[in-house]
C-alpha cells in the first residue's frame, strides 16, 4: 500500500428504471483507468448531512430531484486509487426520480465535470462488467432490491 492516503465520507443513490430494472450509475472512460461503474452521488461536504449531498448532486451532476429517498446501507472500502491509499465510507440510499420522463435520461455527460470522460448510462441488472463500485454495492443493491426496498 502507498504511504499517501485519503479518507472521504461519500453519499450515493441507486435508482432502478421502472420498465426494466436498469441501474442509473456513472460510466467512467479514463483511457488510463479500467473501466467502471458507479452510482451517482459524491463527497459530503462538511456540515452536511449524507441524505443532502445526494439531492444537492443530483442537481449538479444530471440536473434532476429527487423523491422517496431512504438509506440502504454503508459501505466501507480500502483501496489503492491512482497511487495513493484510499479509505472510503459511502452512504448508499435508494430514491426515485421526482420527475418520470427522467427515466427516459439517454447516456449523456456529468454536468459539473468539464474533461467529458464520466457519462451517465442505464446499466442491466444482469450486467456483471465493467465493475460496480463502491465494493459491496452490487450485494447491497441486490438485497435491497429482493426486499423491494428500491423504487421502481
Amino acid at each position: 500500500m502507498s504511504s499517501t492516503r485519503s479518507q472521504v465520507v461519500k453519499a450515493m443513490v441507486v435508482i432502478r428504471r421502472p420498465r426494466d430494472g436498469a441501474l442509473l450509475v456513472s460510466g467512467h472512460d479514463d483511457t488510463a483507468l479500467a473501466p467502471f461503474h458507479r452510482p451517482l452521488g459524491g463527497h459530503v461536504e462538511f456540515g452536511e448531512y449524507a441524505e443532502a449531498t445526494v439531492h444537492r448532486e443530483f442537481a449538479e451532476e444530471i440536473g434532476q430531484a429527487l423523491t422517496d429517498v431512504v438509506l440502504l446501507g454503508v459501505v466501507e472500502n480500502i483501496f489503492d486509487w491512482q497511487g495513493a491509499t484510499a479509505h472510503e465510507i459511502v452512504f448508499v440510499y435508494a430514491a426515485a426520480f421526482r420527475d418520470p420522463a427522467a427515466y427516459e435520461i439517454a447516456e449523456q455527460c456529468i454536468l459539473d465535470e468539464t474533461d467529458g470522460a464520466n457519462r451517465v448510462v442505464w446499466r442491466s441488472p444482469a450486467a456483471t462488467s465493467p465493475p460496480l463500485y463502491p465494493d459491496g454495492i452490487a450485494r447491497l443493491v441486490h438485497e435491497a432490491a429482493q426486499a423491494g426496498l428500491i423504487p421502481g
